[in-house]
């Protein structure tokens, strides 16, 4: 992230605060414009990071197959949990 806010601080400066525009050179407003938004953008990709999704499938409170005193053995109670990871820089 401190390369988007290096590039965003230096397109702002140049931006707004240089007032010179010599005749027949680069308009440094243009230039100032174009790494404030460049800036911007990496901030905000830096910031989305990357996410990744898993499904872990458990069974809890499995039965035991020696009582069988209510459900046919083997059975218990799936659960499916959706693990977001997100990665940050």
């Amino acid at each position: 992230m401190a390369p988007g806010v290096t590039l965003a601080v230096i397109g702002a400066i140049l931006a707004f605060a240089v007032r010179t525009s010599p005749t027949g050179t680069v308009n440094w407003r243009v230039v100032g414009l174009i790494l404030l938004v460049a800036g911007v953008g990496l901030i905000w990709h830096a910031r989305r990071g990357s996410t990744h999704q898993r499904v872990v499938t458990t069974v809890e409170d499995p039965v035991d197959p020696h009582d069988l005193g209510g459900r046919p053995a083997g059975q218990g109670r799936t659960v499916r949990k959706v693990i977001e990871d997100r990665d940050h820089e």
